[in-house]
């Protein structure tokens, strides 16, 4: 089967990751699975702004 996911890469403080991974522990989701919600809600509400004109 074809791989259809890809991967990026990005630096952060451990302090910043340490944030992260408490977040995803208490929604019981990976620290990957948790940065991929909080991107998707907000690219959807830039398109949204965007399409409605604002």
């Amino acid at each position: 089967m074809a791989k259809t996911d890809t991967q990026i890469s990005l630096r952060v403080t451990s302090q910043f990751k340490a944030r992260l991974e408490r977040q995803a522990e208490r929604e019981r989701r990976s620290v990957s699975n948790l940065i991929l919600k909080v991107m998707e809600e907000y690219l959807e509400q830039e398109e949204e702004k965007e399409n409605s004109g604002s």
